[in-house]
């Protein structure tokens, strides 16, 4: 068993007072309760409290068992969309209000985190504290602001302005008011950069976020503060924190080119491929583009947030071990995994950004299965070689009826596919990050255990692309945009062909169900253009220009009685 950070579930202590008069034997010595003052004295205990904040950034990868935890990756907008179970015939924009609980979770989370935070920062000057060093000390709290950071860029980017907490609330507070996006942005800013300088190089925790983590985050807020002021030379230090990413200042990392780790033997695939296999997510699985995951176990207590593994399959691929017609059986195998077909790539992805693509492996077949065949005969759950034919009938879109006869192996061919479950649920591009054909113990509903990204290099590489782009130098735009495209054999491209639409079609060929594709559309305001030009028809339809920005819960906005919490227009 790997040790990793937060394999368990560390709560930090809530602590509430109760007096009694009349019962003395209730009364309490208060000098032997925990307390956030008596409980972090020493750097293992500060770790621990830490271990929350990895468990609730864990918790927007795995908290519910459906389609919402992948909102965040760009459900509805113009990469991906669903048609079944989550919101069956209605767009995710026509749900999407003050009282929808994705904006709800979001707003909560990222507070909850920011209060944790806030709270284990006072800690730290508790004098007594017996730090080994100063460093020490500054390496805790880099960690600390890493993550309350993290969260006002989170808000920042999803929300807009929100209420700034940078210490803890004591009493009640009734009265919030709302900053402005930029003065938010401001904050995530001056934690990063203090992040970025105090936070250790390297780990020897697999999970636990780095000083290279630090940097990519700031390379992208300040990104942001650029777009918000027009201010160049926000761009300008954009491309100095990726820059201490790519060119070993913060570490060794690089793009993976040969094949690496678990499975590399097999022939006929490629280091993209091997980048999501399970067991191949960390640095310290020799993996030097991983920059921070997210740790998941199967069967190990406090291994994931919710049930035995991670959801990637279960919610991105498809059902066509359902497809009878075709030789399956309907139960689900080894091999063909047990994908719900939640959401499922639209048709910008399946088809637009691949135009063109000449000899690019990520739309290679081993990556993006876009051809199905009939299987093999199954005998006692094992395919065998036994001779087979399978007949259906099939009623093709110009009404004619015809007998189909396949053998194992024989492809599926597009035509027949002409029910809603055909192409919706059964047979759309199965794309091999969110899967695999070899699960753990042969199990195809919870054997695709893998570690999650959250940072991983290419994403540096296309930040600082952006960031050049936005300081008029294409030339550096376009080399940095190369380089992720030389790895997978894609051709190069010229300056002249740089733009923020080429920028996110090539983060959607490399980080497609990686990137938090709602946040990258939400900071650059292109929700709403992007959905609506290559979104699936009902988000088309439903999505409107206020969608760039998420609403205010109305919780929040209830509970501050005694101040007017401004909701976001249009909702």
């Amino acid at each position: 068993m790997k040790t990793s950070i937060i394999k368990i579930s560390v709560l930090l202590l809530a602590f509430l007072s109760i007096g009694c008069d009349d019962d003395a034997f209730l009364e309490e010595d208060l000098k032997d309760r925990f307390t956030t003052e008596n409980a972090f004295l020493n750097v293992a205990q500060f770790k621990t409290g830490l271990n929350q904040m990895y468990r609730q950034t864990r918790a927007y990868y795995n908290s519910a068992d459906g389609a919402r935890d992948f909102i965040k990756n760009g459900y509805g907008t113009d990469v991906m969309a669903s048609t079944t179970r989550l919101e069956r015939t209605n767009s995710f924009w026509n749900n999407l209000g003050s009282h929808s609980q994705f904006p709800n979770d979001w707003y909560n989370r990222n507070y909850q985190m920011i209060k944790n935070c806030n709270e284990l920062l006072l800690q730290t000057e508790n004098e007594k504290i017996d730090w080994v060093s100063e460093n020490q000390k500054l390496e805790i709290q880099a960690e600390i602001r890493f993550f309350r950071g993290f969260s006002y860029r989170n808000l920042a980017t999803l929300f807009g302005g929100v209420p700034i907490v940078l210490e803890p609330v004591t009493s009640p507070k009734l009265d919030f008011t709302r900053a402005t996006r930029l003065e938010t942005y401001q904050v995530a800013l001056e934690d990063l950069i203090f992040a970025s300088q105090y936070m250790p190089l390297t780990t020897d925790q697999p999970g636990r976020a780095v000083r290279a983590a630090a940097d990519h985050l700031l390379s992208e807020v300040y990104i942001s503060m650029g777009d918000e002021t027009a201010d160049k030379g926000m761009y300008e230090k954009a491309i100095a924190a990726a820059s201490r990413v790519i060119d070993g200042t913060d570490g060794d990392y690089a793009l993976m080119q040969g094949r690496f780790g678990t499975r590399s033997n097999e022939e006929g695939k490629d280091a993209y491929w091997d980048l999501f296999r399970m067991g191949n997510q960390n640095y310290h699985d020799g993996n030097k583009e991983s920059i921070w995951t997210i740790q998941f176990e199967r069967n190990v207590s406090g291994g994931t947030n919710i049930y035995d593994r991670p959801l990637f399959e279960r919610v991105f691929w498809p059902t066509f071990w359902r497809a009878n017609k075709f030789g399956f059986e309907g139960p689900a195998r080894d091999w063909t995994g047990r994908g719900n077909a939640w959401i499922k790539p639209n048709n910008y992805f399946k088809y637009d950004v691949w135009k063109n693509a000449d000899n690019d492996n990520r739309n290679a077949h081993h990556n993006l299965q876009r051809i199905y065949t009939a299987p093999k005969v199954i005998v006692n759950g094992q395919q065998t070689d036994r001779d087979t034919t399978y007949v259906s009938s099939v009623t093709l879109a110009n009404g004619d009826e015809i007998e189909v006869n396949l053998k194992p192996g024989d492809t599926i061919r597009k035509e027949w596919l002409t029910s809603r479950d055909d192409t919706l649920s059964y047979f759309f591009p199965r794309i091999f990050k969110m899967g695999t054909d070899k699960h753990i113990d042969a199990i195809p509903d919870n054997g695709y255990v893998r570690d999650a990204y959250v940072i991983r290099l290419p994403e540096t590489y296309l930040l600082r692309a952006e960031a050049y782009m936005k300081n008029d130098d294409l030339a550096n735009s376009a080399k940095d945009i190369n380089t992720v495209r030389q790895r997978s054999n894609a051709s190069d491209i010229t300056p002249s062909d740089v733009n923020i639409d080429f920028i996110l079609d090539e983060r959607a060929r490399e980080l497609w169900g990686e990137e938090w594709r709602m946040f990258t559309l939400a900071r650059l305001g292109l929700i709403f253009e992007r959905t609506r030009e290559f979104g699936w028809p009902a988000d088309i339809d439903a999505v409107e220009q206020h969608h760039n920005l998420f609403p205010i819960p109305q919780s929040a906005i209830d509970a501050n009685l005694e101040h007017p919490l401004e909701q976001n227009p249009g909702y």
